[in-house]
């Protein structure tokens, strides 16, 4: 029977032991993987390291290590190398809380968190590099090895799973005919100087390891792609961080692997966070990507071309989202992640979800993404737009081209400290992309957020943007149009692009819709196309 890992803690933990330099700590060296789907080969294995199949090593960490592990801030290396394998997989570090004393254990029947989720690139053991690394920032795990409540009644484990598959190598890569052996993997802790000190005891619940999702065998809301967790605080917790690792796979065709889904995060039936997976260019890997048959193919992409379809990069780190939840009171809660637009062609694909909640940040440094980019305002060759900053950013990056031509792309600099940009001199009859990306500093930006897709662009003369007005703006129920041209239609479209009204009345009624951000397209006789952001309260 498990024991459920659930901790409160009363006192004070006081980190950031100051280090004079960095120490790391090797935990697992060059460890080789072999054929998931084979019986688990019997191959000699380091001395206190366990073999739980061919995809998967733990160990244990000794109190000694412990202490050392949660004396500053804490990273992670790690490094895959090519060996019989030259296919993408996934690749997974987790913790595992395992009673006090214990041998052994299985996995289904202890506590587990996953603290990390990689992609391997494409690989040929015969081409350099032969190598990719990933880095993680995890100054919340270190609070873990800082418990000694936790510490008194677990030990702690370290799993690292690579699944691996030698079937095309065997013909396609030289020297592993016969093969199984498929990836080798380094783990490497830290420890540099003391990161954050808290006046309140450390908390941690897992919720889900790698639990698989889709709509058609692993849904808790059958037809739907939707997981439901429910929990109980036995009392309250402050500053909560929901830690959400998520993956899209399914690589036939139409597949998931290739179509970018938006996800919705509920805490108690109120949305709290929204994403959609990929949002950049996956040229920077290309290096580590050395093996033909990946998607990366012989020519480099756009950032629009990755953008159409690309969830994630081989050879990149999955992202570790953190998803602040605030302060939590005790009794019962519900998680709920829902994709409402996955598809699963054939019943194939999966994501696989990992979560926990604590109430320690990471110390990772984000760039947040942002948010509601709509198109303000159309007339001619001129397309205004706007957007949210969830950051700090003062700066943004924009990006357009030709809806469907995805090599062709344009990126101008928005420089003025206020959100907003106007598109001039665009091509006749054509319709754009526009994309969005907030920059942070020099050379760290979130990810790419769009498309939002313009209107056919109708030049005229008149290149008027203030010959049609919309009001009131915000509204509560009516929006009145007011144009000296007349009107032929008009449309209205939600935030996620949906449209739910057209009319050719100068005169919407809105009172039934929630509130939030909706567009109103409104098209001239004279062939104009006026776009305007109105806000619902």
């Amino acid at each position: 029977m498990r024991k459920h890992l659930f901790f409160t803690f009363l006192g004070v933990i006081l980190l950031g032991t100051s280090l004079k330099s960095q120490t790391s700590y090797t935990i697992y060296d060059e460890i080789v993987f072999y054929d998931g789907y084979a019986g688990t080969v019997d191959e000699p294995v380091p001395s206190g390291v366990t073999r739980i199949n061919n995809a998967t090593y733990t160990t244990k960490l000794s109190n000694t290590l412990v202490q050392n592990l949660s004396a500053g801030a804490l990273t992670m290396d790690v490094k895959i190398g090519a060996l019989c394998d030259n296919y993408d997989r996934l690749g997974h570090i987790y913790l595992a809380f395992v009673p006090k004393g214990a041998t052994t254990y299985t996995q289904s029947e202890v506590d587990r968190i996953e603290i990390a989720r990689i992609i391997t690139p494409f690989m040929n053991k015969n081409i350099n590099p032969t190598e990719v690394p990933y880095h993680f920032t995890l100054d919340n795990v270190s609070e873990i090895f800082n418990d000694t409540s936790l510490l008194s009644q677990f030990d702690i484990w370290v799993e690292l799973e690579v699944f691996g598959v030698p079937y095309a190598a065997q013909t396609q890569v030289a020297g592993c005919s016969g093969r199984i052996d498929v990836f080798k993997g380094t783990l490497i802790f830290n420890v540099d100087e003391g990161t954050e000190t808290y006046t309140h005891s450390n908390f941690i619940l897992p919720l889900s390891v790698r639990k698989d999702l889709n709509n058609y065998n692993a849904t808790d809301v059958p037809g739907e792609t939707t997981r439901i967790i429910n929990f109980t605080l036995d009392a309250p917790i402050e500053n909560a961080v929901l830690y959400l690792i998520t993956s899209n796979h399914g690589a036939n065709a139409g597949g998931e692997e290739y179509e970018r889904r938006r996800h919705y995060l509920y805490l108690d039936d109120e949305l709290v966070y929204e994403y959609i997976p990929g949002g950049k260019s996956c040229e920077p890997w290309r290096q580590f990507n050395t093996q033909g048959n990946g998607i990366y193919g012989a020519t480099v992409k756009t950032t629009r071309q990755w953008l159409d379809f690309n969830n994630w990069c081989p050879g990149d780190v999955i992202p570790n989202r953190e998803v602040n939840l605030g302060n939590l009171a005790a009794g019962n809660h519900t998680i709920k992640l829902d994709v409402p637009d996955a598809v699963f062609v054939n019943g194939e694909g999966y994501f696989p979800i990992s979560m926990y909640i604590q109430n320690r940040k990471s110390g990772q440094v984000f760039c947040l993404d942002p948010t509601n980019l709509v198109i303000t305002e159309q007339v001619g060759d001129t397309v205004s737009f706007d957007w949210t900053e969830n950051g700090d950013a003062t700066e943004w990056e924009i990006m357009y081209g030709r809806r469907f031509a995805y090599n062709q792309e344009i990126i101008m600099d928005d420089l003025d400290g206020e959100t907003g940009f106007e598109i001039t001199d665009l091509t006749n009859q054509w319709y754009y992309e526009v994309y969005v990306r907030s920059v942070c500093d020099e050379n760290f930006t979130s990810n790419w957020v769009g498309p939002v897709a313009t209107n056919r662009i109708l030049s005229t003369t008149e290149n008027n943007l203030s010959a049609l007005s919309v009001y009131p703006n915000p509204t509560k129920d009516f929006v009145n149009i007011d144009s000296k041209s007349p009107i032929k239609n008009v449309v209205v479209f939600n935030q996620e692009g949906k449209k739910i009204i057209e009319s050719k009345s100068s005169k919407i009624d809105l009172k039934k819709y929630p509130t939030g951000i909706y567009v109103v397209a409104v098209t001239l006789e004279n062939g104009k196309t006026v776009t305007n952001k109105i806000v619902k309260q």
